[in-house]
This record gives C-alpha cells, sequence and structure tokens, in this order.
C-alpha cells in the first residue's frame, strides 16, 4: 500500500501531537501542585497516545489503515486515561491530611475498589463506544460463566464486601491494637481482601476481613488509648483485706507504665483453696507494653507483701483424720448384747463376743430390699441394729407367705454361716432403712481357731435347735445321723476344714 502526505501536512500532525503532549503533561503538573498528587508513568504514557491521536485525527490520511489506527489508539487513550482517573479520585475521596504533616491513606480496600471500577468503566467504553460491541449482550452470552466464578470466588468476595463494610463501621483504624481470637496484634494495614497485623512477638498475622467481621474484636484504642489491665494476686487468710488492698495499691502505683489517674484499684475477688484472691487492677496508655506492665506489677506485688511481712501462701492440702464413729460402738454394744442372750451363742464370753464383733461389718439396707434369698448359699449371719425385716418362704406356686417378723436384736441367717445349708428363708427389709451387723464365716472360723472347745458347745446347741425346728412336712435339710450333737459336730468340722472326729 502506498500514500502521500504533504510537507504541510505532516508539520501539522507533528505540531498537534507535541501540542496535545504538553497539554496533558501541563495539565497533570498543575494538579499535581494543587492536590499534590503524582501520577508516575501512566501520565507519560497518556500523553503519548493522546498526542498520537491528535496528530493522526488532524492529518489528511483516511485509508482504512489511518481509520484503525485511530480506533485503536482511542481505546488505548481511553484505557490509560484511566489511570491517572484514579490516582486523582483517590487522593480526593480517600486520603486525607494529618495534622503533623504527610498524609494517611484510607484502607487499601476503597482505593482498589475504586480503581477497578474507573478501569473497568473505562474498557466497557472503549469496547461500547469505539469497537461497537454490545456489553450487555457480552455479558447475558457469558452468564454460566460468570455464575462458576461466583462460586469459585465466594470467599474472595466475601473477604471483600467485608473489607468495604470494616471502612465503613470502622470498628478500627491503622496502629490500633486489637485482640482477635486470643490474639494480641497491631493493625499495619486494611487490604481489600484481609486485615494485616503485627503482634506482640512481632509476627506478621494476616486475617481474613470475614473472619473480623464475624469474631468479636476487642480495641484498645477505643474510645481512647487509655485502658485498665488486671493481675492476681494471692496473699494469706490471716492478713486483713483492708490492709493487703493497702500494700498491693502501693505496689501498684509505682510500676513503669502506669498511669497515675486513674488511680489502681485493688477488689477481693474470691476466696481461693490456699489464699484470697485479690485483683490488682491499673491503667495504661499504650497497650504494646501490657505484658511486660503486668510483669513488672506481679513483681512489685511481691516485693511489697515480703516488706509489709504478708506471706503469698504455697497451695495447701489439708488431711483430715476421721474421728471415731460412735454410732459403730453402739451399734456393736447392740449386737453384743443381743448376741450374749442368744439361744446359740450365749454361752461365749465377752471377749469371745467383741473377737467375733471385730471382724464383723456395718451394712445398711433399704426399704423392701432383699437381704438374703431363700435356696442360696450362704457366707455370713446378720444381726439387726436398726429396722425391721420380714422373713418370707416360698409355698405352692412359688407364692412366698411371712413366717416372721423380726427387730433390733434378732438374728438371722446362722445356719448357713455355721453349717453351709442354703438359706431357709428369704429376708426382706420392711418398712424402712435397716442397719445390721453382719458377721462372716471367717469371723467364726478365727474363733474356733482361738478356742476349739466353742466347736462342741456349737454343735450341741445347733442339733438341740434343728430338731426342735424339724417339720415333718419339710424334707429334712440333713440326715437323722446329722441331727444329733455327734453327727453336727462331724458337719462343724468338715464346714470349717477342721480334722478330727
Amino acid at each position: 500500500m502506498t500514500f502521500s502526505v504533504s510537507v504541510h501536512d505532516a508539520l501539522l500532525s507533528a505540531g498537534a501531537a507535541v501540542a496535545a503532549y504538553v497539554v496533558v503533561m501541563a495539565a497533570a503538573q498543575i494538579i499535581h501542585r494543587v492536590w499534590r498528587v503524582r501520577f508516575g508513568a501512566s501520565v507519560h504514557l497518556l500523553a503519548i497516545t493522546a498526542g498520537l491521536l491528535t496528530g493522526l485525527s488532524v492529518s489528511s490520511w483516511h485509508s482504512p489503515a489511518a481509520t484503525t489506527a485511530r480506533q485503536s489508539l482511542l481505546a488505548i487513550t481511553v484505557v490509560l486515561a484511566a489511570f491517572p482517573i484514579v490516582t486523582l479520585v483517590n487522593r480526593l475521596l480517600w486520603r486525607r491530611g494529618r495534622r503533623d504533616a504527610g498524609r494517611t491513606d484510607a484502607p487499601r480496600v476503597l482505593a482498589d475498589a475504586t480503581g477497578i471500577i474507573i478501569v473497568v468503566g473505562a474498557a466497557i467504553v472503549a469496547l461500547q463506544f469505539v469497537y461497537g460491541v454490545r456489553v450487555p449482550g457480552l455479558l447475558a452470552g457469558s452468564g454460566v460463566v460468570a455464575i462458576i466464578l461466583g462460586f469459585a470466588l465466594q470467599a474472595l468476595l466475601g473477604d471483600l464486601l467485608a473489607g468495604i463494610a470494616l471502612h465503613f463501621e470502622r470498628p478500627f483504624a491503622t496502629g490500633d491494637w486489637l485482640l482477635v481470637e486470643g490474639m494480641h496484634g497491631r493493625v499495619v494495614e486494611l487490604s481489600w481482601r484481609s486485615t494485616r497485623l503485627v503482634t506482640i512477638d512481632d509476627v506478621l498475622v494476616d486475617v481474613p476481613n470475614s473472619k473480623l467481621v464475624t469474631n468479636t474484636i476487642t480495641n484498645f484504642a477505643n474510645p481512647t488509648p487509655r485502658h485498665a489491665v488486671m493481675a492476681t494476686i494471692g496473699l494469706h487468710y490471716d492478713v486483713p483485706p483492708s490492709r493487703a488492698q493497702v500494700v498491693l495499691r502501693k505496689a501498684a502505683a509505682d510500676v513503669e507504665g502506669v498511669c497515675r489517674t486513674p488511680a489502681p484499684v485493688v477488689l477481693l475477688k474470691s476466696f481461693g483453696d490456699s489464699s484470697i484472691l485479690y485483683e490488682v487492677k491499673v491503667w495504661i496508655d499504650d497497650h504494646a507494653v501490657f505484658e511486660r506492665v503486668l510483669s513488672d506489677l506481679r513483681a512489685r506485688c511481691w516485693y511489697g507483701a515480703r516488706r509489709a511481712g504478708i506471706e503469698i501462701p504455697y497451695p495447701m492440702i489439708t488431711v483430715q483424720q476421721p474421728k471415731p464413729d460412735r454410732s459403730i460402738d453402739t451399734a456393736r454394744g447392740v449386737a453384743a448384747q443381743a448376741l450374749g442372750q442368744h439361744q446359740i451363742f450365749g454361752f461365749l464370753a465377752p471377749e469371745q463376743l467383741d473377737s467375733l464383733l471385730r471382724d464383723s461389718s456395718i451394712v445398711l439396707f433399704s426399704a423392701t430390699e432383699t437381704i438374703i434369698q431363700q435356696g442360696e448359699a450362704g457366707a455370713s449371719m446378720f444381726l439387726l441394729v436398726r429396722g425391721r425385716v420380714q422373713v418370707r418362704r416360698a409355698g405352692a406356686r412359688g407364692h412366698q407367705a411371712v413366717v416372721a417378723e423380726l427387730g433390733p436384736g434378732d438374728c438371722f441367717g446362722e445356719m448357713s454361716v455355721l453349717t453351709g445349708d442354703p438359706r431357709s428363708a428369704t429376708v426382706v427389709a420392711a418398712g424402712g432403712e435397716v442397719e445390721a451387723i453382719e458377721i462372716p464365716k471367717v469371723a467364726f472360723a478365727r474363733l474356733i481357731g482361738a478356742s476349739p472347745d466353742v466347736l462342741t458347745r456349737l454343735s450341741e446347741l445347733l442339733a438341740a435347735r434343728q430338731l426342735a425346728n424339724a417339720q415333718p412336712e419339710e424334707e429334712a435339710v440333713a440326715s437323722p445321723a446329722d441331727q444329733t450333737p455327734a453327727g453336727m459336730l462331724r458337719r462343724l468340722r468338715a464346714f470349717f476344714q477342721l480334722g478330727g472326729v
């Protein structure tokens, strides 16, 4: 393709291009002087494309190639113009001067959002009015893609919206100390996605804005940077609280970094296991030193208490010696008296009864509770101390009939513990709680081992009782030979595993 351009036309185009460049740069200089805005390289690119577009527009070159070049330069100029506009808008809307000169920027989320809106708007203008692309139709055609991107960017969009909400609600600002999820940190930057904190340990932590919106935030800079910190001190119970509060208040007032007003406050918090706990509250202006202040506060309180002769006690465990249970002695006294009058055990000497009861234990049963069950093996006997019981025997068709009712001083279960016979009846607590002394087989074994003659006397008494209680309609538990004193003695020796006849 060939074309010809006159010298006059070329000079006119060059002059127009230079003039456009100078105008754009001059406007940038004026704006810089008035609003202190630095545009950077973007304004130079804008001036160059504006100059080329102006020079090409005033030329007489009207070929299809020239039309395409003008269209492309116009689109580029529109998009490039968005960047200086973003810089200017951010300066006017989101930056404000400080009293001590310099300036402070608003959170980056607003500046970035503004820039995105303006640049996207410029691109839409270029597509719609320069290239004739129908943007609404383009967006409608890509609806499925937009939905997929929306789900994929859900968390990112949540952080972005949370950042905008944080800016307008202003729960904190750059430089504020916050407590977020147990972490103390100073705000250094609020971006469009997250807030950056520097912790007490000088560690940079990036917290998503959505988490800040959904969690409780403690701001130590609002309503004023002055706020209280507290330490708990335990002092001895012997120290009067009024004296302890004076000592702790004086110690707290001398800590470096603690405000003079309000004055330190000492409150009695609670009565602990080994000490009275006091809460010492002081006020500070700089949260960055709160750990050091609390450390010094505890140390000063220790020294102050030490000088005042006040003890900070160690944790103590009190060991309480159990007192003798008089009820046990009473129960054993009742049992010894009852056994002394019993038809079988009445021959035992008082020291033998005491030996028998020392190896026994006191047991309790609730109302209607079964103490022994008919037909079961028995290895102990019971002597009632308090309460009443019913003696029941199973009759025809499993029906249980009450055959006796026993009270304090009565015994039951002695035949099983001495002979090993199964329980001949069921005994149930009646009416209320039952207290009894349970005498086990081992207690009788020790008594017989210490006094072998007891076995002979027991065999005579048991044989006589068994013969007296025998009922013709019932099956005999033992053979007639075993119901004689000699037969009963053999049974007792076998049951207690003693040799001889």
